[in-house]
């Protein structure tokens, strides 16, 4: 019984052997190879990294006289400062790596030349700001130009000095890598002969049985257990067989005992989804239909049926967004039941459309191995038809409201101006308190009726680049002199320098009038609110903060519902955050807020970057 054992011992130790062979001279040649590297890398690369970091940081001081020039001057010092640090490092790693014939003598002249430059340097910058850019122009281009351009030319000497060292370190290098691929390709194609004459002869003793036997295993396994394994051998292999032939009558025994119970289950599994009265649909791994119930047979018709078991979803109407439910459920390892219009299937039946939400559920065994997933559509069309009239009620009853408010504003503008005679105190206060009130009727009026438009599809996004600067800096100006009033500091931190971001410029504007307005109104007089904005994977960030009362926690959650109100300031719609969340996700971006009690809120939304210069889109 131990002859396999020996065959496998034996061939185990020549395939050993050979690899090792290979290996050892491999990585003889490898550590010659490594040495040769090793004398570009310690003695010149290090040299030339300092070389070109001092040249950028040299160009940087140098710069930082032009901003001198140009009247800004704290900018001037602090590039200075930093740069003349970074220079000064970068040298010592030069200094210190000296292992070529003449660097130390550029090393030498290097650190006179630029102790020079740099007295010349911070002397310039600190003298008088009285002197006019030209005298300074004059100063720069007499004195310090010349002496800056001496000292770069000798850091390049310094650069060039390495880099031929380099390039005669790499040409032996070169020699030592060409002498190694000759060897190692020899030594590869004696093993490689060796290991092939070993195969063939391993081949004719060993594997021509097992191939045999995993022929007729393979066929057992396609369910064909009328089989006979003959193997004369008298090793592993032959005993291997004898059990297989005592495990196939075994088998042929049990299949007719079995089977019966296998369908009976199959058929209890089968009513089981049948009795379910939303549609169900059971995707292999693969994505393939392998199940079905009566209802989604009566869904979908000839489209899908039970017997196809490998029917594909894309050809079915909504098929790319059940396939698309099917993909999360399986990637994501969990259930899939999210909400809103992207869960939402719209499929014809019986000559009218219906509302279906999905549910889909990663489908395991019992060992947890992941075997597809069920998809469960939900008839949620009376739930959609219920919202639908709801927001066309909303939209229409505030049509119907905005014309007489608007009659009733013109007539109180027109009784406070004094166009039906004089008015005394109490009649102007009254009526002004009145003109107030239409006022915020009036915008909430048109906040319902943007809410409708989105709610039912009618509002078009027109798409376009916008420059994330003009917007803020429009958005400042309209509400200056709401925080100037306050003694609120309005401040704008977006720099020009951001991406260009993809979105409708009137939403935009609405969102960001919606957020301002809101922290001017909860900061108190002498607070301060910042417009901010960064970019981040794609995106850019935009935030609003303020240095307000703050938001409690228990309002979080539901802070962006309508007519949501928090604290007890007087103004706003209880609309004004609703409108922005559903603004800001019609372009494809998200809304967040930050907040903790007295110190303030941070609301931000993210935009995507870049994009066609316009695009038309339905929101």
């Amino acid at each position: 019984m131990s002859h396999l054992r020996r065959k496998l011992a034996f061939s185990y130790g020549l395939m050993i052997i050979i690899i090792f062979a290979v290996s050892a001279w491999s990585i003889l040649n490898v550590v010659h190879l490594g040495r040769a590297i090793d004398v570009i890398l310690v003695n010149n690369y290090k040299s030339i990294l300092a070389a070109e970091n001092m040249k950028d940081a040299l160009e940087r001081e140098d710069s930082s006289a032009m901003f001198f020039i140009a009247s800004h001057g704290d900018k001037a010092r602090e590039q200075f400062d930093a740069s003349s640090k970074r220079f000064l490092q970068e040298f010592e790693i030069a200094a210190t790596n000296i292992t070529e014939p003449g660097e130390q003598e550029v090393i030498t002249d290097i650190n006179s030349k630029y102790q020079a430059y740099k007295s010349g340097l911070d002397a310039f910058l600190s003298g008088s700001p009285a002197r006019t850019s030209a005298e300074q122009s004059r100063v720069y281009f007499e004195s310090l130009e010349p002496e800056f351009t001496a000292l770069k030319n000798r850091v390049d000497d310094l650069l060039h000095l390495n880099q031929q060292a380099m390039v005669s370190a790499n040409d032996r290098a070169v020699s030592v890598s060409r002498r190694a691929e000759i060897s190692t390709a020899i030594t590869a194609v004696l093993a490689i002969a060796m290991a092939l004459v070993f195969a063939w002869r391993f081949t004719a003793y060993v594997v021509d049985p097992i191939s045999l036997l995993a022929e007729k295993a393979k066929r057992i396994g396609e369910g064909d257990f009328d089989q006979h394994i003959s193997v004369s051998s008298k090793d592993e292999i032959g005993a291997l067989a004898t059990e297989f032939n005592r495990m196939l009558v075994r088998l042929r025994d049990l299949r007719k005992s079995d089977y019966g119970r296998l369908l009976i289950e199959q058929k209890k599994s089968d009513a089981v989804i049948d009795s379910i009265c939303e549609p169900v649909i059971v995707t292999n791994s693969s994505d393939r239909v392998i199940k079905i119930n009566r209802a989604a047979r009566q869904l979908f018709g000839s489209s899908l049926n039970n017997d196809a078991g490998g029917a594909n979803l894309e050809g079915l109407e909504g098929g790319e967004r059940i396939l698309r439910a099917v993909h999360d459920a399986v990637s994501m390892q969990r259930p899939v039941a999210a909400e809103g219009e992207a869960a939402t299937v719209p499929i014809k039946l019986d000559g009218a459309e219906r509302d279906f939400r999905l549910r889909a559920t990663p489908m395991r065994d019992g060992e947890g191995r992941l075997l597809g997933a069920v998809t469960l559509l939900e008839d949620i069309t009376a739930i959609t038809e219920v919202d639908k009239l709801k927001t066309e009620f909303i939209s229409v009853a505030s049509s119907k409201l905005r014309e007489p408010l608007h009659s009733l504003r013109l007539a109180l503008h027109a009784v406070i101006g004094g166009s039906v005679g004089e008015l005394n105190d109490k009649q102007r206060e009254m009526l002004d308190s009145a003109h107030e009130n239409a006022g915020k009727l009036d915008d909430l009026i048109a906040e319902l009726l943007e809410l409708a438009e989105i709610d039912s599809g009618k509002r078009r996004l027109s798409l376009e680049r916008l420059r994330p600067v003009d917007l803020t800096r429009d958005a400042i100006e309209r509400f200056r002199a709401a925080a100037e009033s306050k003694q609120i500091k309005l401040e704008n931190k977006v720099w020009p320098d951001l991406s260009w971001v993809v979105g409708d410029r009137r939403a935009i504007i609405s969102i960001l009038d919606n957020l301002i307005s809101n922290a001017i109104r909860h900061t108190d007089r002498g607070g301060q609110v910042t417009i901010e904005a960064g970019e981040h994977v794609g995106r850019v960030l935009f935030s609003v903060k303020d240095t307000g009362d703050g938001i409690p926690e228990e309002y979080l959650p539901t802070i962006f519902s309508r007519f949501n109100r928090v604290g007890d300031k007087p103004g706003g719609t209880g609309l004004g955050l609703a409108l922005v969340k559903r603004l800001v996700e019609a372009q494809g971006g998200q809304v967040s807020v930050e907040s903790r009690v007295g110190e303030g809120s941070t609301f931000s939304f993210a935009l995507v970057t870049g994009g066609p210069a316009s695009i038309r889109h339905t929101a």
